[in-house]
């Protein structure tokens, strides 16, 4: 995941509202505070954290490009919107 989805999802782990999240960034205040008062960790940890957790989500089709990915998705009004993902690894199985 990039820098950019990083931050999408914490603003999302953090509760922040669309104008929250606007309202920090242009204060020029950076996500390492409220991470760290929240969850105990900087940003750059919590980025290092989803990374590891990204694996271990669902499986699901990049609606643009028809990719497999796993994704860590929000459900609004009953739909998904991908906040971060990751292209699926698969190694070809050789018989």
């Amino acid at each position: 995941m990039n820098k950019v989805e990083i931050q999408l999802l914490a603003e999302q782990a953090l509760g922040l509202t669309p104008d929250q999240a606007d309202a920090l960034i242009d204060s020029g205040e950076d996500y390492d505070t409220p991470l760290k008062e929240r969850f105990g960790v900087d940003l750059v940890t919590f980025g290092r954290i989803a990374n590891a957790l990204i694996p271990l989500t669902p499986v699901i089709e990049q609606p643009k490009t028809h990719q497999l990915i796993h994704a860590f998705v929000e459900f609004q009004n009953g739909r998904g919107t991908i906040i971060a993902g990751q292209a699926l690894n698969i190694t070809p199985i050789y018989t």
